[in-house]
């Protein structure tokens, strides 16, 4: 039972995978109608040609990576479903499901390193690296050279909030009934975060507050610009300025603003044990946005690793969608399989499972805080750094704000309030 068993989630499409109609709903991801199919495995590693599936869905891990409409190397979890789409498996030959050079892999169970592969005789060297560059890489060019890309557009706002997460929503409501003028750029087609899940989490914000939020943001004469990732700040003539790039239509967007909150987020970060890429794993969080508005069930037995309350309600989730399912803190040991996992070992056990959701808190995003020169924290438990802020989401840096899991681990509540705060911080300066 690929997908919960209603109206809403019946594939209305087919997309094309290696010549082979999958059914899909319009609008999904790719990722996500593979893995509804029953197909996880969506490519191969560059090197070793290892499987590779979808991790983190939400197009920040590479783990995805297909050939679409002729464009080599594309996330297939940032790309949308349409009847008739073309999706080739890469890096495999014939296919990603039957690669011939996933020999490479068992023939170097010790691994594979180019600079000293049979480095002499030199006749025979040059015709192991020839090899080796072809067998390697991220796919084949492109079918059709880009177009000209349009030319960025300078703009200026009261304020720009990056990420529509509970604390850049908090942020921007309290920036927007002030009447600032404000710019929210999320990287993902819907606002919301991790309250896309839906999980009942203890204070969590509904899901329907990122409506009446962009609804305020409007009013004040603003915007909520879904499908727009900031790639960059930096200082321009002695302010801030951030780009910004939009996926539909393409376009860069230039955007000056007296304040800046950044409430990022993090990335998920996969589970470290040997054999953790294989294609089944996901992020706990991932998978319950995935079931929450595609159906998605992963498959027939999952095992969700993790401890605390979000864990407990991805478990509850999902086997509330029918599927059984295994709960354990963790840690895992090992897991098993190839096309996708068939089993975890941990201490004292091994559990058969076609689908693991691994739930822990992500990793900050704290790039763009540190680009304009804001302190960072190492947090020994997530071994990653966070924004250092002060109790107002204070940064140091004149005008620039960070709150949420860009600052370490919050439910959904205290991010929320963490924005607020922001928001009301740089309103008085």
């Amino acid at each position: 039972m690929p997908r919960l068993p209603e109206p809403r989630f019946v594939p209305d499409c087919a997309i094309l995978v290696d010549g082979v109609e999958v059914p899909a709903r319009a609008g999904e991801s790719v990722a996500v109608a593979l893995v509804a199919a029953g197909r996880p495995l969506v490519s191969r590693s560059y090197k070793y040609h290892r499987p590779r599936g979808p991790f983190c869905l939400a197009g920040s891990c590479g783990s995805c990576l297909a050939r679409v409409d002729g464009q080599p190397s594309l996330r297939t979890c940032r790309v949308a479903c349409r009847d008739g789409l073309r999706v080739e498996t890469q890096n495999a030959f014939p296919s990603a499901r039957h690669d011939l050079l996933a020999v490479v892999d068992r023939a170097t169970p010790h691994g594979l390193d180019h600079h000293h592969l049979l480095t002499s005789p030199v006749a025979l060297n040059r015709v192991v690296v020839e090899v080796s560059r072809r067998l390697a890489g991220l796919g084949r060019l492109p079918d059709r050279a880009p177009g000209p890309f349009p030319a960025a557009t300078l703009e200026t706002f009261d304020a720009l909030v990056v990420g529509a997460g509970p604390a850049g929503l908090g942020a921007a409501e309290a920036l927007a009934a002030a009447g600032r003028r404000v710019l929210v750029a999320e990287q993902a087609p819907r606002a919301g975060g991790r309250l896309r899940a839906g999980l009942p989490l203890r204070g969590e914000p509904p899901l329907a507050w990122a409506a009446e939020v962009e609804g305020a943001v409007g009013r004040a004469g603003g915007e909520l610009a879904l499908a727009t990732a900031a790639l960059g700040l930096w200082r321009d003539g002695g302010s801030p300025i951030a780009a910004l790039a939009a996926e539909a239509p393409p376009r860069l967007r230039l955007v000056r603003a007296s304040v800046l909150v950044l409430a990022t987020g993090g990335t998920a970060v996969p589970p470290v044990f040997p054999g953790n890429d294989v294609p089944g794993i996901f992020a706990g969080r991932a998978l319950a946005v995935a079931r929450a508005e595609h159906g998605l069930l992963p498959g027939a037995r999952c095992l969700v690793l993790g401890e605390g309350e979000e864990a407990a309600a991805v478990a509850a989730r999902l086997a509330g969608g029918g599927l059984e399912v295994v709960a354990r803190p963790g840690p895992a040991l090992l897991a098993r399989g190839r096309a996708r996992v068939r089993a975890v070992e941990l201490a004292g056990e091994r559990l058969r499972c076609d689908a693991v959701a691994w739930v822990t808190p992500p990793a900050p995003a704290a790039e763009l805080a540190r680009e304009l020169g804001a302190r960072l924290e190492l947090l020994p438990a997530l071994s990653a750094f966070a924004v250092a802020v002060d109790a107002e989401g204070r940064t140091g840096v004149p005008g620039l704000f960070a709150a949420g899991e860009v600052t370490g681990p919050l439910d959904g509540a205290a991010a929320a309030a963490a924005g607020r705060r922001a928001g009301e911080a740089a309103l008085r300066g």
